[in-house]
């Protein structure tokens, strides 16, 4: 047998000795190196790689662990070298997005450990769901902020962390679950099943754990209609007007509720343009009489007609931005903001270019185009 081969047998039985001395004084070198595997990825092994193929660093890495060697004299000094290098820093201190807990799976059975109660929502950073819900879950967090003592708001990527996901029966993102203080056994954890705004949320929260929410008052963009002022906004000859019609139960109104608020505030500086909303629950009068049937319906009433259109675009933030550009002649863009072509009046474009390449020109073509643009309708 070669040298070479009778020495890679020879460290084999090292490390096994060294295992099983360790697992009889009861440390977990074993499991440490497992867990050190079972996180190896792509990107680590690159990493890895890249750190080797260097004769530098490859050689700076050999004389450090004979440096290590050098104060070694007897097994436990090995297991404790061991214990060092095998011994990755662990996720399990508490970090926080906003007043969110971010758990992971070092940390989560510490912070959820039945001290207190907990609502955790299982997610994915790629879920279109999870994002929309991401804004109203850092508000939930901020509204129970003054009751981190008694309450936790946390949340835990279960895409990546797919084990206790598992454990929990998380199935589809987000899932909220809610841990009763107290409670360990995922048997006993109970699934929120109700709606996805902050009221909601937060009433689950009080009503479950018995704190009382701070709920910052936040002003609205939507203009809020009742039997008394419907007509003289809805029918404005003068205006464009979409209208929400819904109930104050109606679980998909609540989902919708975030997207109408961007919506509202992203148009709320377009002068002919309104986004409003009427509880035809409460106010079946006016219900009936646009023949309201379900929540949420939404109605488009164009500026000068007397009679609504129904809006059958999507109902995320793209579909009603697109159908309000097109019938409120805006320029809006998704995510906030304005397309590059707002602001621009077509019949100026040639005076633009003009302006441009004639230099000597230029005193007078402000004029012209100031003299153009003062009467515009639009600001």
């Amino acid at each position: 047998m070669s040298f070479l081969k009778k020495l890679f047998f020879f460290l084999i039985a090292a490390n096994a000795a060294f295992l099983g001395y360790d697992f009889y004084l009861g440390g977990r070198v074993a499991y440490d190196l497992v867990d050190n595997v079972k996180q190896l990825n792509q990107e680590k092994l690159n990493y890895y790689f890249n750190e080797l193929k260097s004769p530098e660093k490859l050689a700076g890495h050999v004389n450090n662990a004979f440096g290590q060697l050098k104060d070694i004299n007897s097994l436990d000094d090995i297991l404790q070298l061991v214990r060092r290098s095998t011994s990755l820093p662990k996720s399990s201190i508490v970090t926080y997005d906003g007043n969110v807990v971010v758990l992971t799976d070092d940390n989560f059975h510490t912070v959820i450990d039945g001290s207190k109660p907990a609502l955790v929502e299982f997610y994915a950073p790629w879920c279109g769901h999870c994002k929309k819900l991401a804004p109203t879950y850092a508000q939930l967090g901020d509204a129970f902020a003054h009751q981190k003592d008694n309450v936790i708001i946390a949340k835990f990527n279960a895409d990546e962390h797919r084990n206790t996901g598992a454990v929990y029966g998380v199935k589809g993102f987000p899932t909220l679950k809610w841990f009763p203080k107290g409670v360990k056994n995922p048997e006993e954890v109970e699934q929120y099943q109700g709606g996805r705004d902050l009221s909601s949320l937060a009433s689950f929260v009080q009503e479950k754990s018995g704190v009382a929410p701070r709920i910052k008052a936040k002003k609205s963009d939507v203009v809020e209609l009742t039997t008394k002022n419907f007509h003289q906004v809805a029918l404005n000859p003068k205006k464009n007007v979409l209208v929400e019609f819904y109930a104050s139960w109606c679980g998909h109104c609540k989902n919708l509720a975030p997207i109408y608020e961007t919506i509202a505030t992203a148009y709320s500086g377009v002068e002919n343009c309104v986004v409003a909303k009427i509880d035809a629950d409460k106010e079946r009068d006016i219900g009936a009489e646009f023949d309201i049937s379900g929540y949420p319906t939404i109605k488009f009433f164009p500026a000068g007609e007397s009679e609504p259109v129904a809006y059958e675009g999507g109902r995320n933030e793209a579909g009603f931005i697109e159908f309000l550009n097109k019938h409120c002649n805006a320029q809006r863009a998704v995510g906030g903001g304005l397309l590059p072509a707002a602001g621009r009046i077509g019949h100026l474009d040639e005076k633009a270019i003009e302006f441009i390449k004639n230099p000597a020109a230029r005193e007078q073509i402000q004029k012209e185009v100031a003299d153009a643009v003062k009467d515009h309708a639009s600001r």
